[in-house]
């Protein structure tokens, strides 16, 4: 089977190169959604390396990075993902755990982070995690304007026509 290129796309592909398990690729989609990425599970890029896979990256793309659930991803219990560079410097990689990655891919699609300030962040394992500090903000800025959130939302004031 032939790999095509990647259509154009606002956001960053999430990519499966691994079809081994359709249960744990369905677990993470749950897990992870699919806020700031398009899901691309294509048989055509099974087994598909680094290289391979950034080739298939349409000039002038506008997304960061590449997100890919790989054989690593469904080997370890821990589902981390594979995000490749294809803005700054193609082909560098790091790897995020579900839970990290919209920060991660959301921060980077909108410039507030760098593939670098994220390969200085991962951890000895060469994974990047949410630090606590940072799961705390996400929690209340997610609870915000939800019932038994812990924050006071005050009415629109009327506007005369």
């Amino acid at each position: 089977m032939t790999a095509t290129r990647f259509p154009e796309t606002d956001y960053s592909p999430l990519l499966r190169t691994d079809f081994t398990d359709d249960e744990a690729w369905q677990a993470i989609l749950d897990e992870i959604g699919d806020d700031w990425m398009t899901v691309m599970a294509d048989p055509g890029h099974q087994g598909l390396s680094v290289p391979e896979l950034v080739a298939l990256v349409p000039e002038g793309n506008r997304y960061p990075v590449l997100v890919v659930a790989d054989e690593v991803t469904f080997s370890s219990a821990e589902r981390s993902l594979l995000l490749i560079d294809v803005r700054q410097e193609n082909g560098r990689t790091f790897r995020v755990v579900p839970d990290a990655i919209q920060s991660a891919v959301g921060n980077l699609s909108i410039d507030n982070e760098t593939f670098d300030d994220y390969l200085d962040s991962v951890d000895e394992s060469g994974v990047y995690r949410i630090h606590e500090k940072q799961r705390q903000a996400l929690a209340a800025l997610q609870s915000f304007g939800q019932p038994g959130r812990r924050y006071r939302s005050f009415p629109a004031p009327d506007r005369e026509s």
